[in-house]
């Protein structure tokens, strides 16, 4: 990359030939169904431009082939090699990710821990499951 950052040529490029291919402009991803209550949020703050459409839950254990949908519109088109930090999140029905085992007691918790988004590098993760309050 050359100069700095001009977003008016930047814009005239989707028009006019396309994206460069070094350049990622949104991301999408699928999130497990019943999700609701998504944020992206940036160093700045939230992002208004991100776009979620919800799935229906699926209880734990029966089969289901839909996914909640998640459109992420960083504030600024990503180029090759540049870094963006950001937070995303949402909430989750218990009963879709929860179970009991009888024969020990014990209530058991299944939820995917790794990123949503396909072939994406993580350097830092932070994975954060909040119970209902006076659930141990």
């Amino acid at each position: 990359l050359k100069g700095n950052f001009a977003r008016v040529e930047h814009q005239s490029q989707m028009f006019f030939g396309g994206l460069a291919p070094h350049v990622l402009p949104a991301l999408s991803m699928h999130l497990p169904p019943g999700s609701h209550s998504a944020y992206f949020t940036d160093l700045n703050g939230n992002v208004s431009t991100s776009r979620f459409r919800a799935a229906p839950s699926v209880p734990k254990g029966a089969q289901g082939n839909q996914y909640s949908y998640m459109e992420l519109r960083p504030r600024f088109p990503l180029m090759g090699g540049w870094n963006y930090t950001f937070t995303l999140g949402w909430d989750a029905p218990l009963k879709d990710s929860t179970g009991y085992d009888a024969s020990t007691g014990e209530y058991i918790i299944g939820i995917p821990v790794h990123t949503p988004i396909p072939g994406a590098v993580v350097d830092d993760a932070t994975v954060k499951v909040v119970l209902p309050e006076g659930a141990t």
